[in-house]
């Protein structure tokens, strides 16, 4: 059965951390809808990446380059699931720029083939439904290091254009079904063949010090947010 994958990144500034990023992802992807532009209250005076991101971007074949400014971190996030509905995917990787993928092809795309072969035996009784999968990851970041934690978080997502970022930047809904959210360990199951790693050692001692500082607001604006859909206010490490 034919489907089409893609993948999902937001970034600003992050040309180094964004090509190890890519470099391990489009081979098993059909097109990367990447995302420039300054994340609202992120501290730096301009607003689109001077630093060669978009060169980097532009540099894979299947890449498609996308520039919005100023914006949230769920704007920017439902930017690239409005383009998912645009391209007609069925499935969408939501990775970050501080972020790369190993990636059993074979074995991912099985998966995502059995996924989906059920999903249209049920949308022909039931209609379309979109559904958010669970895929492992790594996390070792810098203000961290040697500190890794294995968790499973819901980055695969199934007819992502019917999804939505709503009120915290984890949490996703189904547009048709509001009542439909996942968020932290919220997803339908979970899908092998594809591990994501975190480990932003790639960026400079001054953009992991801006990140921290636009992390804590955003943290800090859906603390309340938080504390209502998930249940606790603080951020859990990943």
């Amino acid at each position: 059965m034919t489907m089409k994958v893609g993948a999902g990144i937001v970034f600003f500034e992050d040309a180094r951390g964004l090509g190890r990023c890519l470099k391990s992802i489009s081979p098993v992807v059909d097109i990367i809808i990447a995302i420039d532009g300054r994340f609202r209250d992120f501290e730096e005076i301009h607003d689109t990446s001077k630093d060669g991101s978009r060169e980097v971007v532009e540099s894979f074949q299947n890449a498609k380059y996308y520039n919005f400014p100023n914006l949230t971190e769920i704007e920017k996030r439902n930017k690239y699931l409005e383009l998912a509905q645009e391209h007609n995917l069925d499935f969408l990787i939501v990775i970050d720029s501080d972020e790369y993928a190993v990636i059993d092809e074979d074995v991912f795309k099985t998966n995502l083939q059995a996924i989906l072969v059920q999903k249209k035996y049920d949308e022909s009784i039931c209609g379309s439904v979109p559904e958010v999968y669970g895929i492992k990851m790594y996390d070792e970041q810098f203000e961290k290091q040697n500190y890794i934690v294995e968790r499973y978080n819901e980055r695969l997502l199934y007819k992502p254009g019917k999804l939505r970022y709503h009120q915290i930047h984890s949490n996703l809904i189904d547009i048709c079904d509001t009542n439909r959210n996942f968020t932290t360990a919220k997803y339908t199951s979970i899908v092998d063949g594809i591990t994501l790693y975190n480990d932003d050692r790639l960026r400079t001692p001054e953009y992991i010090k801006k990140s921290i500082q636009y992390q804590t607001l955003l943290f800090s604006a859906e603390r309340l947010d938080r504390k209502r859909i998930v249940g606790y206010d603080t951020l859990r490490y990943k």
